[in-house]
């Protein structure tokens, strides 16, 4: 909730506020996204020698510093290269919680309540993106949008007192040293059934990152929709997970992952082909609802099948190099979606049927990869 009270309006503010053109805000995410990409694969092996716990609330305390530095440059008006390096080290500071946090989830979770403990990790982060943009874009109206990092923080401080209670499922085995992220990452693409996930996953992150980029920026710059209800759209988003979630849950135990994963792809493509034909409000929230009711679907199945293909003593290393490609994914796609912004954004239906065309590739891994599986 913290972040995605600021996070959804970044690009906003780097574009439309301070006039700096989308291929630039595109380059600063793309340092950013890679930075965090190698942290993703080192913090992932490193938690199966240390513990879960430790990095969890490490980068949680020490990105709230960064973002709260971050609202300070904001008010001031920071030149463009400050603002790039704070994004960069948070970014990296981030790669330290999300692959172990789904990994921990995985520890604790028995193999048959997979599907419903990520479905459960995933109301939680829709909870506070259902919370956050809508907050957010309402407390842009009343206070400076700097200020609005301090709630941001302070939402993070939150997040690390909840988890320091919890028992680490992982015992530090006294071999604390610096993880080969290279050679982690070789071992999982000559793995094939890896590689198929990695190249599936990657696709995914590049189509899905559209909606908290490219997409924020096309409504605002394109449409002429304001900031409250850009806040509005993304809460929807969140909202519809809460609603549809357990539904879903349901789905993928009946049908299983192997018809779950392609075919939620193929309404992802369908849901972002559509944001071309929206005009207003209107159509961009029906376009969000079918990305949305994909989203439900692909993210506990996805997770779920990292955790089937792990080796339980390796499962932070194996949730670590999926987050390397998927944040390799999101790391691209505001630069792909800011050229293309750039290039094509008059042409609505165009720019959005290109973009959803990457879906169709992630349809297709997924299928490789299930027909792998089995």
């Amino acid at each position: 909730m913290g972040l995605s009270l600021v996070m959804t309006f970044l690009g906003i503010y780097i574009v439309k506020t301070r006039g700096y053109p989308a291929w630039m805000y595109g380059v600063i995410a793309l340092c950013g996204n890679l930075g965090q990409s190698l942290s993703n694969a080192w913090a992932g092996q490193l938690s199966d020698r240390i513990g879960r716990k430790p990095l969890i609330t490490t980068s949680l305390f020490v990105r709230s510093g960064f973002i709260a530095l971050l609202g300070v440059q904001v008010l001031l008006d920071a030149p463009i290269w400050a603002l790039g390096a704070n994004l960069v080290i948070t970014s990296g500071l981030r790669g330290c919680f999300e692959p172990v946090s789904y990994a921990l989830v995985a520890d604790v979770a028995l193999p048959e309540q997979r599907i419903a403990a990520f479905g459960l990790q995933r109301m939680g982060v829709n909870l506070g993106w259902a919370i956050g943009p809508a907050l957010g874009g309402l407390l842009t109206l009343v206070m400076p949008y700097g200020v609005v990092f301090f709630i941001a923080a302070f939402g993070m401080i939150i997040a690390a007192l909840v988890v320091l209670p919890i028992e680490d499922p992982v015992r530090r085995t006294g071999a604390a040293s610096s993880p080969a992220i290279g050679e982690a990452l070789r071992a999982a693409w000559a793995d094939r059934t890896i590689k198929l996930l990695l190249l599936a996953t990657f696709f995914a992150a590049l189509l899905q990152t559209q909606m908290f980029s490219t997409f924020s920026i096309y409504m605002t710059d394109e449409l002429a929709m304001t900031k409250a209800n850009v806040g509005l759209i993304y809460a929807l988003n969140g909202g519809t997970v809460l609603l549809l979630q357990l539904p879903a849950l349901a789905l993928i135990r009946r049908v299983g992952i192997g018809i779950a994963l392609p075919y939620s792809a193929i309404v992802n493509t369908v849901g972002y082909a559509m944001i071309g034909a929206a005009s207003g409000m209107g159509g961009c929230a029906l376009a969000m609802v079918v990305i949305t009711m994909s989203e439900v679907v692909l993210s506990p199945a996805h997770q779920t099948a990292v955790a089937e293909i792990a080796d339980p003593a390796q499962r932070g290393h194996t949730y670590g190099v999926i987050g390397f490609a998927q944040m390799m994914g999101v790391a691209l796609a505001p630069l792909v979606g800011g050229v293309l912004l750039d290039a094509i954004g008059d042409h609505h239906g165009a720019t959005w049927l290109t973009i959803a065309t990457l879906g169709c590739a992630q349809a297709l891994y997924l299928f490789a990869f299930v027909r792998r599986r089995a």
